[in-house]
């Protein structure tokens, strides 16, 4: 997959910007604050349908103007499609080859791209819910099933959560507890589903990042990557093959904590309480691993997103390096390089071209940015 071309109007400090990109190596040079991280952001936005900085959209116009518009053209074995987002305050709008998709979940996965950026440390250290994104943002880029399945449990978690503190009033009402009960066997239902599949998608990372956690550190450190999942430590089963997996076990386990989660306004029980833990040398990573070891953990993981994804969906997902050669040592960096394929189309920003290996820069399109303003380099 590549991106042939970007198109941007208004959207954070660019006016209008239409700039041509190499199909392997694209680097953006210049200091902080004048529009590097704007480029990577559109390009994810295009990719994801939202931002990686912030979670209100319009955010991302630029001041004074009312909306913002996103445009690319997408080669992917020999096909190309032009795909076209906008944003104003009144929300979002899309387009593949000129045609209006109507929900946002049919116009995500048209692009494919892994991003590693210096935030993703938080992956290691930060809350469950970044660790829960990680795994959604995954999925979303190649399975509109589950993306689908995400929004409509999150839609029926809100639901449910809603009639909870309404039983309050009367917690023994026959008909409220048997709706209830019907809420809890439909969000159960998408339960297993999410469970089964994140927990596949784990066990493929974890293998993976093994390997490329080796490989960072010249065979010293393991990592393991573990999935805690509320649902299967609900049903106290290990394994999403237990014939104890199912969703009548779940609705019937979910349903004993009704009372309790009556009290709360809650739902304890569910996918939304999943996390990941991540162990080098059997330590617990987020309270023993040092900084660098940290970044390591991520390089591995970035790394096998373009594995798992190439393999998903047939083809290379653009990747996003955003200001992190200067967050890693040489080693590190090295590493990072040496693991990217040609047929990997790449953008880069840093600032200061001499992070990039002479062999690479020689490649590559290199494009300083300047308050907005973008000019082809010579190197």
């Amino acid at each position: 997959m590549k991106i042939k071309n970007i198109n941007l109007l208004y959207f954070r400090n660019y006016n209008c910007l239409n700039i041509e990109l190499n199909p392997s190596l694209n680097i953006f040079v210049g200091n902080n604050a004048n529009g590097k991280t704007n480029i990577i952001e559109s390009i994810f936005f295009m990719a994801l349908g939202k931002s990686f900085r912030t979670k209100r959209d319009f955010e991302c116009v630029k001041i004074n103007e009312e909306a913002t518009c996103m445009s690319c053209t997408l080669s992917k074995e020999n096909i190309e499609k032009d795909i076209m987002i906008a944003v104003n305050n009144k929300g979002k709008s899309a387009k593949i080859s000129g045609v209006k998709v109507n929900k946002l979940v049919d116009f995500v996965g048209e692009l494919n791209v892994v991003l590693f950026s210096p935030d993703d440390l938080q992956l290691v250290k930060g809350s469950p819910s970044i660790r829960r994104d990680f795994i959604d943002r995954e999925f979303y880029q190649f399975s509109r099933l589950y993306h689908k399945s995400s929004l409509m449990y999150k839609h029926i978690l809100k639901q449910r959560n809603t009639f909870l503190k309404e039983m309050r009033k009367d917690r023994s009402n026959e008909l409220s507890v048997a709706y209830l009960e019907t809420l809890t066997l439909q969000l159960s239902k998408l339960a297993i589903y999410l469970t089964n599949e994140r927990y596949k998608f784990i066990s493929k990372i974890s293998k993976l990042s093994k390997t490329n956690m080796y490989n960072i550190s010249n065979n010293k450190e393991e990592l393991e990557v573990i999935y805690k999942s509320s649902v299967l430590d609900s049903l106290n089963i290990d394994s999403v093959n237990d014939e104890n997996f199912n969703e009548n076990k779940l609705t019937h386990i979910i349903m004993k904590k009704m009372n309790d989660d009556i009290t709360n306004g809650n739902t304890k029980i569910g996918v939304h309480h999943d996390d990941l833990t991540f162990l080098i040398n059997g330590l617990d990573a987020k309270n023993y691993a040092s900084q660098g070891q940290q970044r390591s953990i991520v390089l591995s993981l970035r790394l096998s997103e373009i594995s798992f994804l190439k393999e998903k969906t047939g083809s290379y997902p653009v990747l996003l390096l955003d200001d992190v050669l200067s967050e890693l040592d040489k080693k590190r960096q090295s590493k990072l390089l040496d693991a990217i394929d040609r047929n990997i189309q790449t953008f880069i920003t840093t600032p200061t071209i001499s992070d990039i290996r002479e062999e690479l820069v020689k490649d590559a399109s290199v494009f300083e940015i300047s308050d907005g303003n973008i000019i082809p380099m010579k190197v």
